[in-house]
């Protein structure tokens, strides 16, 4: 009997390991990406419901910021555009996303929005290395605001270390980084541990394009070295009229609801940048 646990339990490590070797190399294909960059538009779609009540504030804040703190605003992992119906109008935006296929579907929206705002570039770099290693990308303490949504969610506790220091390099002093991200319930919870069982056993990475629901993004903000950051965790309240307006079927309307159930605390807020003279904390 033991012999046959054993076994079991050797097989499904080993299915795990293949999984995840599979996710790696799926995720990284040009296929992958493509496709990606098509479906992100409908994913997007079926979350808004979810996170859009949480823009207006966030949103009016940066409005503010950039009343007193002149320059560019960077949003990473920008995807097709979904919060530009947020920003506010006079907005020069630079673009940086990992995956260089929604370029064009961003550059279709920014033409639906007119002169609100100014595309300046995009920049086809990771979160972690916004220099695009040392070639033309976003500049040392260039730009006023960094915009963050739904993002630091699908990158390992390393790669979320180096973005925020990625993020304070290129923020200007008293610069700020606005996030918006879905995070782990509240400990001892039943969402909180399905979240990660779902996270730890390669589920949810594998079917979600490797995002994890288990992540304590607030502690690696907090870590990073911030002169001060402003945050509020908060449940969203499920409700049909969140998916009003999705143009899917019943099915892709029940698993959506399925998965907002399981990602619906979600983290809110900004932390702002010290001046130079200010002591650095490091990770």
């Amino acid at each position: 009997m033991a012999a046959i646990i054993w076994t079991v339990v050797i097989a499904v490590f080993i299915l795990l390991l293949f999984a995840a070797k599979t996710m790696e190399v799926l995720i990284s294909s040009n296929w992958y990406r493509r496709w990606f960059a098509k479906r992100q538009r409908f994913l997007a779609k079926l979350s808004k419901g979810l996170f859009d009540p949480f823009k207006p504030k966030l949103f009016l804040d940066l409005e503010e910021h950039l009343k007193t703190l002149k320059g560019d605003v960077v949003e990473v992992g920008i995807g097709s555009g979904e919060n530009f119906d947020h920003y506010p109008d006079g907005t020069t935006l630079i673009a940086v996303d990992s995956n260089p296929h929604v370029e064009k579907f961003l550059r279709a929206n920014v033409e639906k929005v007119g002169d609100r705002i100014h595309l300046k570039k995009f920049v086809a770099a990771s979160a972690e290395d916004m220099s695009c290693n040392g070639k033309v990308g976003v500049e040392d303490n260039s730009v006023a605001a960094v915009v963050c949504t739904k993002l630091l969610c699908s990158l390992t506790e390393d790669q979320i270390k180096k973005t925020i220091q990625e993020v304070k390099r290129v923020l200007m002093p008293g610069g700020r980084f606005y996030f918006l991200e879905h995070v782990a319930g509240n400990p001892w919870t039943f969402q909180y541990f399905v979240q990660h069982f779902l996270s730890k056993s390669l589920i949810w990475p594998t079917v979600t394009g490797g995002c994890c629901c288990d992540r304590e993004t607030l502690y690696w903000i907090e870590q990073g070295g911030f002169k001060m950051v402003n945050s509020e965790k908060i449940s969203a309240n499920l409700t049909t009229e969140i998916f009003s307006g999705c143009e899917a079927d019943m099915f892709s309307l029940w698993i959506a609801r399925i998965r907002m159930s399981i990602v619906n605390s979600i983290l809110v807020g900004f932390a702002e940048k010290g001046c130079y003279t200010e002591e650095k904390k490091l990770l």
